[in-house]
């Protein structure tokens, strides 16, 4: 099974990605978490991301797609992408690499939330975790990013069949939550 969690940044997609990796052994891919890791490495990989990602920017689509290939191909077993496809060029490239492994994106979890919420849930995250990337300019470019290519992303599932449920983030951790487990279960058809 290969899910996708999908939202604008602030959404809670690592917060509810990590909850359903725990509950139910799904495989956590996070982008962003191994794009910093690659950064905090400072591989030849890392130094080109980190320049990008200190300027507030997204990482281009093939820097992206050949870490997320990479990573695919080491695992077996139920995998969550959170963080990508984030443009219809990277969805269109993970149904390639997924086909070429007789898979396909099973569904996606799409969190939906007021954009005020999410600039200052993002802003809290920055005084709490000292992440140099949360800038205001930067969320607003990510956001302005999200709303111009990544929703489309969605757009192009629908179109292919894959469900998409869009879940309300406002709430609790537990509230939504529950609200993204039970679309996982109706998406899967098994009870989770």
């Amino acid at each position: 099974m290969i899910g996708v969690i999908f939202g604008p940044p602030g959404s809670g997609k690592g917060t509810q990605a990590a909850l359903l990796h725990d509950r139910f052994n799904l495989v956590h891919l996070s982008t962003g978490e191994i794009l910093r890791h690659e950064v905090a490495r400072g591989s030849e990989l890392g130094r080109e991301v980190g320049r990008i990602m200190q300027a507030g920017q997204l990482v281009p689509d093939d820097l992206v797609d050949r870490v997320v290939q990479e990573h695919l191909r080491q695992v077996e077993g139920d995998v969550l992408l959170d963080g990508f496809p984030r443009t219809v060029e990277q969805a269109k490239a993970l149904d390639e690499m997924l086909a070429d492994a007789d898979r396909h994106v099973d569904f996606v979890i799409a969190l939906e939330a007021p954009e005020k919420l999410l600039v200052e849930r993002l802003l809290h995250r920055a005084q709490v975790e000292g992440r140099a990337d949360d800038t205001r300019q930067a969320i607003e470019e990510r956001m302005h990013e999200y709303r111009t290519r990544t929703a489309a992303v969605l757009d192009h599932y629908r179109s292919t069949g894959v469900p998409v449920f869009e879940v309300d983030a406002e709430g609790s951790v537990d509230a939504v939550f529950e609200r993204v487990r039970a679309s996982v279960s109706q998406a899967t058809a098994r009870p989770l």
